[in-house]
Parts: C-alpha cells; structure tokens; sequence
C-alpha cells in the first residue's frame, strides 16, 4: 500500500513492555535527542506545559477526550484540545496560532499538508511512532518520518444496481450504458466533475492514472513534469477524450464538491457518481435509506485490458511542530495514538468512509464487528482486493518519493480545473493537455 514507501524496523515493531509508562517516558527521551538539532535550541523539546493539539475532528470529540485521558494517565503530559470552528480549515486555525506567537504543536492534517510543512522546516520527525506501528510512511525525507496516518480514505465510485443491470467495466462500456440510461430513464447515467474542487480534482487524476498516464517523475528534488511527453501525451488526450464523451451523458458538474454528486445520486439525477470511500451510503442511509439496497460500490471505470494499479487514497494523520511548547509530549502522544484502547473507535466513527492504515488493522476484529461494515461487505471486499493499489498523489515521484507539484497541483485543483477547460471552456482534449502542463510546470 501507498506505493511500498513502508518504513519498517525488524519487523516493524517494538514490544511493549508491563509498564507503558515506562516505555512512552523512554520515546519521549528519544525524541528530544532526535528534534535538538530540528529545535535549534528554540521551540519545545521536553516541557512540561500542555501539548497544544490542533484538529478539524470535533464530530469525534467524546472518542478522542477518552484517548487523550488515557494518554494523560499514562504518562505525566496534558493536552489541549483546540477543535477548529465550522467552516474554518485547520490550516487557517494553524496560520492564526502561528502568527499569534502559540503555534499548535501537533496537528491532525493530510500527508500532503504534512509534506509542505515540511518543506517549511517547521515539523519534528514521528519516525518512531511510524516504525513502532508499521504505518505508511509518504512523507519520509532525510531518512526520518515527519507524517503518522491514522487512517485511509480511498476513492470510490458508486452506481445503480437496479438502473445497471450489471456494473459496465471498460471505458467504452461505460459509455454505451451511460448513453442508454440518459435517453431511456429519468435520470443521467453518470456524473462527471470540473473546476476548482477536490471531488473534481481527485476524479481525473485517477482517469489519467487509469490509462496509465505517468504524469510525474523525477527524485522529490528533481520532480519532472511528463504529462505530454511522447510516452504519455497519446494516452492523456484518450483520457479527456473519454472525460468528454462521458460528459454528454452526466448532469452539469462544473463546481460540484462531493455533496454535490451524492445529491445527484440521492435525487435520483444521476446513476452513477465517483466519490470518496462509503461517504455516500452513510449520507443516503440518512436521508432515503429505501435507495441504499439500490446502491453498489465499484472501481473507477478502465479502458479495455487494463488493470487496476493506482487507487488514489487520501491519508490523515499526525504532524508534529518543531517550534510548539511541548514538541517531545507530541511525539509521545503520536506514538501512543495507534496503541490506544480507544483507536478503533475513533476510525470507525465513520465506518466505510474511513479505514485503519495498515492491513493488519482492517482485518481487525474490531472492523470485522462492526455493524455498519457488516451490512455493506461488498464495501470491504473492493477494499481488500485493492489494498495493494492504494496511494496517494503525493507518492508520485520515482520509486514513490515525494512529490510537491503533486501535493501543490493537488492543492490549486489543477486536474479539475483542466475538465473546465475542457467541458465548459471548450478546449480540445489535446489544448488541455497542453494547458494542464504549462500549469503543473508553473509550480516548479
């Protein structure tokens, strides 16, 4: 999973002995020795003042108030909880603490947010915690680990068993059937997303990774643009021609975010949409749960003969600053998260949508018991099957490393932006090629 970039430790564990006191009080040791040289002699290393704990996860309050209990029985640190207010990002809420002088020292954000705090040398490493669990380590740099995922939220289409008498597979079955539902049902067979929105952004970049459509290369320090070059260019301007011709046969989706297309689904305007993990199911089963034994999830769509060997999945996780009042309480906290009695609850408060990081977690009783899982195994069985493929924008430099186009394009929704060049600015699939590199370029 996430292209192999595992880090691993004999055999990525270490035992933990009768007293986890003990032993969180050994990681906290090590981490100071670790982060004197990020510190510089500034920031917090070990402190005794609370860890300032920043998250846009307040719909997860009770679980992680349980955690952090724990934690602080367990060892001799406080947290702080700072939830960010509706509307506002956590990367708005971290700018603010940042230039009120309290930065937050640990955060809960993306790998790719993660990869651009890095590159602004403001982020501790979590190497420990990442080699102590055996997660997946996309933002490694240096040899250290500076991102610790919680959980994994993949990509996932979602259509009408009872519009499709049988899911279409290949790109020109998709079209054909999408084509037929649009003039003969009451509906649009599919939903194709443009502009500036992540649902729209995510949606074709996984088009041209299904087409085998190299977009990247490079080292992390050498990152090359190849979106056009002779060995991707033909299979690029497939991969709009089929954006374009699905297009005819989908509901106006240019800014639509992924409550938008679920709407579509939900309404009954559409029979087919790409969203993200069971985010759908637990929304529907909300509001028409008479439409969810209608509803199946799938891959995305891929052109006749080929395989299924890139599945975008987002990654949330731990960050630690280097420049807070208790980083070395942070990289304790990291370390303990995974291990807590309370981590499956916390990722199974959207069972579905969210998934535990590694494999040995989502075979988990815990996952195997819960209820929402075991009424959708259709679900968990597309995830089992292609946990392999999972992995994020971000791993797409060579061999994996870590790419800031990637996460900067992902950022500017550039891919999205693309099919608006294509849908409603009405470029050729060739003009946006062209345009999407001269874009992806500008972010060198």
């Amino acid at each position: 999973m996430m292209n192999g970039n595992h880090s691993r430790g004999g055999d990525g564990r270490k035992t933990r002995g009768s007293s986890r006191r003990t032993f969180l009080a050994a990681v906290g040791s090590a981490a100071a020795v670790t982060t004197a040289g990020c510190l510089g002699g500034g920031g917090g290393g070990g402190s005794n003042e609370p860890i300032r704990y920043l998250s846009d996860r307040g719909d997860s309050k009770d679980v992680m108030d349980e955690i952090i209990a724990e934690f602080e029985e367990e060892t001799d640190h406080t947290v702080e909880m700072i939830y960010t207010a509706k509307g506002t990002s956590s990367d708005a809420e971290m700018q603010k603490m940042v230039a009120a002088g309290n930065p937050p020292d640990l955060l809960f954000d993306t790998s790719t947010d993660a990869y651009r705090l890095q590159r602004d040398g403001v982020l501790a490493p979590v190497t420990g915690a990442v080699q102590d669990n055996d997660l997946p380590d996309p933002v490694s740099v240096g040899g250290e680990s500076y991102f610790a995922a919680a959980m994994v939220e993949p990509l996932m289409g979602w259509y009408r068993n009872d519009v499709y008498s049988e899911m279409p597979a290949s790109w020109s079955e998709w079209v054909e059937a999408a084509g037929e539902v649009s003039a003969n049902e009451s509906m649009e067979g599919y939903v194709i997303q443009s502009g500036q929105t992540n649902n729209a952004d995510t949606q074709m970049t996984q088009y041209l990774w299904q087409n085998d459509v190299e977009i990247y290369g490079g080292p992390s320090d050498g990152i090359e643009v190849r979106l056009d070059n002779d060995d991707n260019r033909q299979a690029a301007v497939e991969t709009f021609e089929w954006v374009q011709s699905m297009a005819e046969h989908s509901p106006n989706g240019s800014g639509w975010a992924w409550g938008d297309a679920i709407g579509a689904l939900q309404q009954e305007n559409a029979a087919a949409i790409a969203s993200v993990g069971g985010l759908p199911i637990l929304t529907i089963q909300a509001n028409r749960p008479d439409l969810v034994e209608n509803l199946s999830p799938m891959p995305f769509p891929v052109p006749s003969g080929a395989a299924q060997d890139r599945w975008w999945a987002y990654m949330e996780g731990h960050l630690v600053r280097n420049d807070g009042q208790n980083t070395e309480g942070a990289q304790a906290f990291v370390d303990f998260f995974t291990s807590s009695s309370r981590f499956f609850d916390f990722v199974l408060s959207a069972p579905l949508f969210q998934f535990p990081p590694t494999r040995e977690q989502l075979d988990a009783p815990e996952v195997a018991e819960n209820e929402v899982i075991q009424q959708h195994p259709d679900v968990m069985n597309l995830v089992r099957d292609n946990w392999d493929a999972f992995t994020s924008v971000l791993a797409t430099g060579d061999d994996g490393a870590p790419n800031i186009v990637a996460a900067d394009a992902y950022s500017e929704q550039l891919f999205g932006q693309a099919a608006d060049q294509l849908l409603v600015g009405g470029l050729t699939p060739d003009e946006t090629v062209d345009w999407l590199a001269e874009e992806l370029r500008g972010l060198q």
